[in-house]
C-alpha cells in the first residue's frame, strides 16, 4: 500500500474518539503521517467563535493549509490517499454505502447521552437502544457476511474504510457512551454484549483489531472512561 505523500493533513477534533475517529484508524491502517490536533471544548468554542472552521464545527480536515468539514466525507478523502477505498466504482460503492449505514446507528446511539432528563431516564433510553433498537440494525450488518470474502473482509480480498467504519461503530457500542451509561454496571454491560448474539461481527471485530496497525493505535491512543466530551474533566484526558 503506498501512502499520497504530497498532501500535509492535519485533523482537528475534541480531545474524545467522536466522529473523528473512524479518520484516526484509516490514517493509522495507512500509516499516513498526519497531525493529530486534539482541542479542549473551550479551544473549539474560541476557534468556532473566530471563524477558523469553515461550517462552525468540527471534525476539520486540514489539507496543504486548505480547511473541509463533514466526518464521514474527511473519512472517505482519507481512505483514498491510504489506499483504503476500493478502485472499482461498484466496489467503492458497496464500501461507501457500508461506511454511511454505520451513521445510522450511531444517530440514534449517541443524541441519548446528551438528553435533558435525568439519569434515570437516560438509562431507560439506553435499555431501550440496546434491547429494540439496535439489534435489528445488527441483524443487516450481520447479513453482509452472508456471501463472506475469501480473507474476511467485507468489500473484496483486502482491508477498506468499510471495515473500519464496521469496527468503529461496534467499538462505540460496546464502549460506555457517557457518564451515566459508565456508572451502571448493567448498562456497560449491555453495550459489551450487544454483539453476542451476531458471532460474525464479532468475529470481523476480533480480526480488524489484531490487523498490526490497527493494535499499535489501539494501544497507544489516549483513553477515557467515557466519551462525552461535554463531561469529562481534565483529569481524564490522558
Amino acid at each position: 500500500m503506498e501512502v499520497d505523500d504530497a498532501y500535509k493533513l492535519t485533523l482537528t477534533y475534541f480531545r474524545v474518539r467522536g466522529r473523528a475517529e473512524l479518520t484516526r484508524l484509516v490514517f493509522a491502517a495507512g500509516a499516513v503521517p498526519y497531525e493529530d490536533d486534539r482541542i479542549s471544548r473551550e479551544e473549539v468554542a474560541q476557534r468556532k467563535e473566530a471563524g477558523l472552521f469553515p461550517f462552525g464545527q468540527v471534525p476539520v480536515l486540514t489539507v496543504n493549509g486548505k480547511q473541509f468539514a463533514q466526518s464521514y466525507s474527511i473519512a472517505k478523502f482519507a481512505a483514498k490517499v491510504a489506499g483504503l477505498m476500493p478502485l472499482d466504482p461498484l466496489d467503492a460503492l458497496a464500501a461507501e454505502s457500508i461506511v454511511d449505514s454505520t451513521d445510522d446507528v450511531r444517530s440514534k446511539f449517541v443524541p441519548i447521552r446528551y438528553m435533558p432528563v435525568s439519569a434515570e431516564e437516560r438509562l431507560k433510553k439506553y435499555s431501550d437502544f440496546f434491547e429494540r433498537t439496535l439489534p435489528p440494525w445488527l441483524r443487516n450488518f450481520e447479513r453482509l457476511f452472508d456471501k463472506p470474502t475469501e480473507l474476511g473482509f467485507l468489500v473484496g480480498n483486502s482491508l477498506t474504510v468499510a471495515d473500519l467504519a464496521v469496527f468503529n461503530m461496534c467499538g462505540y457500542l460496546t464502549s460506555p457512551s457517557c457518564e451515566v451509561q459508565a456508572a451502571s454496571p448493567e448498562h456497560t454491560a449491555m453495550g459489551e454484549r450487544c454483539l453476542e448474539e451476531f458471532p460474525r461481527l464479532k468475529a470481523h471485530q476480533t480480526m480488524v483489531a489484531a490487523l498490526p496497525r490497527i493494535a499499535a493505535w489501539l494501544a497507544s491512543r489516549p483513553k477515557h472512561p467515557h466519551d462525552n466530551v461535554v463531561t469529562l474533566p481534565e483529569s481524564d484526558f490522558s
